[in-house]
């Protein structure tokens, strides 16, 4: 309800420059909150708790920025999932076509 009230505060999202292990020990000494593949949470990681973005009631949006010469799979990949996620939630999807 706060979120659809517009009352949600807007986060504080800080980058760092930091291997997985170490960025999980933060998470774990309480810095803040991480998003991280589903592989991550078969990690040995004590005080990390790993919960699912399914649970959301409402699609969480993203933003992804490539360069146009970027060809790797796994962009493509990740463009694919979005896609079809999307697709999932509403009726008009994203391209990816354009890659």
């Amino acid at each position: 309800m706060l979120r659809l009230a517009g009352r949600w505060p807007a986060p504080s999202i800080l980058r760092f420059d930091v291997g997985r292990g170490t960025l999980l020990s933060m998470v774990g000494k309480g810095f803040g909150i991480t998003i991280v593949g589903a592989a991550t949470a078969l990690l040995p990681t004590s005080g990390v708790a790993f919960v699912p973005f399914t649970d959301e009631p409402e699609p969480v949006t993203f933003t992804a920025v490539w360069l146009p010469s970027n060809r790797s799979t796994p962009l493509r990949n990740l463009l694919v999932l979005a896609a079809e996620m999307s697709r999932s939630v509403q009726p008009a999807a994203a391209s990816v076509d354009s890659l």
